[in-house]
């Protein structure tokens, strides 16, 4: 469990990203961080890893408070993969990049999961190949990749849809899905609503570096008011449903009452008599 209490968080010259936080994250939850730019949301992952201290507070990782625990403990136990993948390679072939982190911990005799990894993300037959000559979405599920080898117990993901094509982010999703059917807890910090709507987590919303909202993903970005605050854009399903609601259609959250609904007023106005739930 990742606990955090009245975590407060200033960045020399006297920001103030994050301010007073209280967060709990169980295991095996996925939990999407979504704000504006300036939100707080990256800093609050950068202090759930121990790379960032909290100014006031404290954080916890199963108990250990990260201002007393060596930041190479935490890491074992908490894999944090940054925006830009890029700041993660640092060696010439995506094999070594793969293969570092195990040497690191001392765990080589998990050397077998690099084939099993790459393969999961697409990446198979880049072995050989300099991690910094892969396509923009090769480079993203790369690094999470190299910080899955060691098998952390918590996945730290900051906009993992960024700069990817249609493509990309559904191997994205289809990642994630796989890694929430093993029961991983997964944090991620996204501007993508539609991606976070398609996965339906626990959505933490943020403002101010302040939390706006905490609940089921189809409660809180159905809150277009709520959104507007955190300067979130609602997804597609939300617009369609709000103005079907103006039409005198009852709104939904739901994606597949929303293709039903869709479904029986084409029928309607064409008259096609289709049964309704079809």
């Amino acid at each position: 469990m990742i606990e955090l209490e009245r975590v407060s968080f200033t960045y020399p010259g006297g920001m103030r990203a994050v301010d007073g936080v209280d967060l709990v994250l169980r295991e095996g939850e996925v939990v999407a961080l979504m704000g504006g730019n300036g939100s707080g949301k990256t800093t609050l992952l950068k202090l759930m890893v121990g790379l960032l201290k909290p100014s006031e507070g404290v954080v916890r990782v199963d108990g250990l408070d990260t201002r007393r625990t060596p930041l190479s403990r935490i890491a074992r136990i908490v894999g944090y993969v940054p925006q830009i993948a890029e700041t993660l390679f640092f060696l010439q072939s995506v094999e070594e990049e793969m293969l570092y982190a195990l040497r690191n911990f001392g765990m080589l005799e998990k050397a077998h999961r690099v084939g099993e990894l790459l393969k999961t993300f697409g990446l198979e037959g880049t072995e050989k190949r300099s991690p910094f000559t892969l396509s923009g979405g090769q480079k993203k599920r790369l690094s999470i990749a190299v910080v899955l080898a060691w098998e952390p117990k918590y996945l730290l993901l900051d906009e993992p849809t960024l700069g990817q094509d249609r493509a990309g982010r559904d191997a994205m999703i289809d990642v994630v899905r796989k890694l929430r059917e093993e029961g991983r807890t997964l944090v991620i910090a996204t501007h993508d609503v539609e991606f976070v709507s398609e996965l339906s987590p626990r959505v933490v919303l943020m403002g101010n570096g302040r939390v706006l909202a905490d609940g089921r993903a189809d409660e809180v970005l159905a809150d277009e008011g709520l959104l507007r605050e955190a300067r979130v854009l609602p997804p597609q399903s939300v617009v369609i449903s709000s103005r079907l609601e103006a039409m005198g259609v009852k709104r939904t959250p739901s994606i597949e009452d929303l293709h039903i609904q869709l479904k029986n007023l084409l029928v309607s106005a064409g008259g096609c008599g289709e049964p309704e739930g079809r």
